[in-house]
């Protein structure tokens, strides 16, 4: 596995092997195919321009990131989301790169 970024607690890795990639943060794991990165990543920086934060009954400000499943929401922090939104950036340009220098990421 290729560590594409890590920032805060989130950290991105891609796995040549299985073409995934995967988006680790304290207390869920995301897997992606590489289309679906290019998507995920696509709506974090859309989402990026705009973020709501609303007080949870412990007193933190937190911000929701919907997924395809209505049900369930990812909470993060300001700093947690600031940490969160530039490492998938930043991992999105990385796989580029990688994918180029070793011509085994699929651009």
């Amino acid at each position: 596995a290729v560590i594409l970024n890590t920032k805060g607690n989130t950290m991105i890795s891609y796995c040549s092997t299985c073409q995934c990639h995967y988006i680790w943060q304290q207390s869920f794991l995301l897997t992606f195919s590489l289309h679906g990165f290019r998507c995920f990543a696509n709506e974090v920086e859309q989402a990026s321009t705009h973020r709501e934060y609303v007080r949870f009954p412990d007193g933190a400000l937190r911000t929701f990131l919907q997924t395809p499943t209505y049900e369930i929401l990812l909470t993060f922090t300001k700093t947690e989301w600031q940490d969160f939104a530039l490492a998938v950036q930043e991992a999105e340009y990385m796989r580029e790169v990688y994918g180029i220098i070793n011509n085994d990421i699929k651009s």
